[in-house]
C-alpha cells in the first residue's frame, strides 16, 4: 500500500538448546565428511571404509562396550549405503570380535580395538585378498634354490627341486608393526615371476591368476605352534622368547597342481586367528 513502509521481516532467535545442536550436528557433518573423503583415498570397498569409520567410532567411545550400533537400515540412511554394504560392513566387525548379533537386541559392542595385535577372520579365498589389501608384505631376498629335504617334507614340497623362494614381513597397515615372517615359495615353472614379488600389493594367490591366467581351486591351510628361530626373531623384534603360530598354506589350480606354499610364522602377542563354523 503506498505510504505505508515494510517491516524487515525478524527471523527467529534459535535457543541456547537449539544453538547447541545445530552446531553438534554440523560438527557431526563435517566429521562424517572428513571421515568419508579420507577413507574414499584408500581406495578400498565401500563395505571395508565403513566397517572402518565403525571400528574408530568404536575405539574412540562413540559406541562404547554394551551399547548397540546403529541398524543396517539407519546406517544405510545415514551414509546412503545400500543393505548390502551395511551387513557386509558389520560382518567385518563381527569377525574381529567386536560386535555380537543379539535375537531381538540388535547388534551389541562386546569389545574394543586393540591396535597392538591383527586380527584375522577366513572364511573365503576372498577374506585371504581383503587380508593382503589390510596389511603390507615386504618380500626380499628373492631367489631361486633346492628346499632343503626335512623342510620340503614339511611344506609338501619335491626335495631337491629348485623352486623360487623368498623371506618377507607382513606388518599391520593400521599399527605399522610388524606381525609376522613369510617364508615364500612359488612354482619354478611360472617363468619371470621373480620380478613380480619385490612389493606384491594384492594376494599372491592373485597376482598369480593375474599374471598367469591361472585359477586357485583348493587351499590346504596346516596351523602349528612353533619356537621362532633366531633370524625370524630378530626380523619381529623379539627378544624374549615367546611361541608362534606357523599357518602353512598351500595353494593348487584346478588339476591340482601345487603353485604356491606360504609359510607364515607370527608374533603371538601380535596377531589373533578367528574363524567361525556354522552347520
Amino acid at each position: 500500500m503506498a505510504g505505508v513502509k515494510q517491516r524487515p521481516a525478524v527471523m527467529p532467535v534459535p535457543s541456547g538448546k537449539q544453538a547447541e545442536a545445530g552446531r553438534a550436528a554440523k560438527s557431526r557433518a563435517r566429521l562424517a565428511t572428513s571421515r568419508e573423503t579420507a577413507a574414499a583415498e584408500d581406495g578400498l570397498p565401500r563395505y571395508v571404509q565403513v566397517g572402518r569409520r565403525l571400528t574408530a567410532d568404536i575405539a574412540d567411545g562413540r559406541f562404547p562396550v554394551g551399547s548397540q550400533l546403529p541398524t543396517e537400515m539407519e546406517l544405510c540412511k545415514e551414509l546412503n549405503l545400500s543393505r548390502f554394504t551395511a551387513r557386509e560392513a558389520i560382518r567385518l566387525l563381527v569377525d574381529q570380535g567386536l560386535v555380537a548379533r543379539r535375537q531381538r537386541v540388535g547388534t551389541i559392542v562386546v569389545a574394543t580395538p586393540d591396535q597392538s595385535r591383527y586380527t584375522l577372520a577366513l572364511s573365503s579365498l576372498r577374506d585371504l585378498l581383503q587380508y593382503a589389501q589390510n596389511t603390507e608384505l615386504v618380500l626380499s631376498n628373492v631367489r631361486r634354490e633346492p628346499v632343503e629335504d626335512r623342510l620340503a617334507l614339511q611344506l609338501g614340497l619335491p626335495a631337491g627341486e629348485p623352486w623360487i623362494c623368498a623371506t618377507g614381513v607382513r606388518s599391520d597397515t593400521e599399527s605399522a608393526l610388524p606381525f609376522c615372517v613369510t617364508h615364500l615359495y612359488i612354482n619354478p615353472r611360472l617363468n619371470g615371476i621373480e620380478g613380480k614379488l619385490r612389493k606384491p600389493r594384492t594376494a599372491v594367490y592373485s597376482l598369480l591368476e593375474r599374471e598367469y591366467g591361472t585359477r586357485i581351486e583348493r587351499v590346504e591351510q596346516e596351523l602349528q605352534g612353533v619356537a621362532f628361530s633366531p633370524e625370524d626373531a630378530a626380523r619381529l623384534g623379539i627378544v624374549d622368547q615367546q611361541p608362534g603360530l606357523r599357518i602353512i598354506r598351500r595353494y593348487f589350480d584346478a588339476s591340482g597342481r601345487l603353485l604356491e606354499v606360504a609359510d607364515n610364522i607370527h608374533r603371538s602377542d601380535r596377531f589373533n586367528y578367528r574363524m567361525q563354523l556354522t552347520r
